[in-house]
């Protein structure tokens, strides 16, 4: 029974890992990548997640074994440093468009954040609306949104 307890923790676990990382590799923030999927490329990564789910509420460690490792191979293969080179850059400009608006809130300068959210392809989007200022400034380019 405690193995069966720890085993289901450790995939509840591995599941909140592998979800953290599929948002850190997505962008920093860039949510937008359903919008660059193809609607079968939508489907195959819904019943992915399906059959992730299913092998893990079954117990079926082989199945997610496998699973795991094929998304593990695709990760490793898309580490490299021109693909390290395109995330550090979108993760500079997200950087500038952050201290940016926070200086034009706090400054009060409404025309500023205005002038931000076009030249960022954020307008009309409102402060709330930061995380997806990944897809629009270019983080649908992504090297990991594949």
């Amino acid at each position: 029974m405690e193995r069966k307890t720890i085993l289901g923790i450790f995939a509840i676990a591995m599941v909140a890992v592998l979800g953290v990382s599929m948002v850190a590799a997505h962008g920093f923030g860039g949510f937008g990548i359903a919008q660059t999927l193809t609607n079968e490329e939508k489907a195959e990564m819904q019943e992915q997640h399906e059959v992730m789910q299913t092998a893990i509420s079954e117990g079926d460690y082989t199945t997610w074994k496998s699973l795991m490792e094929k998304r593990v191979a695709k990760m490793q293969s898309q580490i490299t440093e021109d693909n390290f080179n395109v995330v550090r850059e979108q993760n500079q400009k997200m950087s500038e468009f952050r201290i940016a608006m926070q200086e034009a809130r706090e400054s009060g300068d409404f025309s500023k954040v205005q002038e931000l959210q076009e030249e960022y392809g954020l307008e009309g989007k409102g402060f709330g609306n930061v995380m997806k200022a990944g897809s629009k400034m270019g983080m649908r380019n992504c090297p990991f949104a594949e």
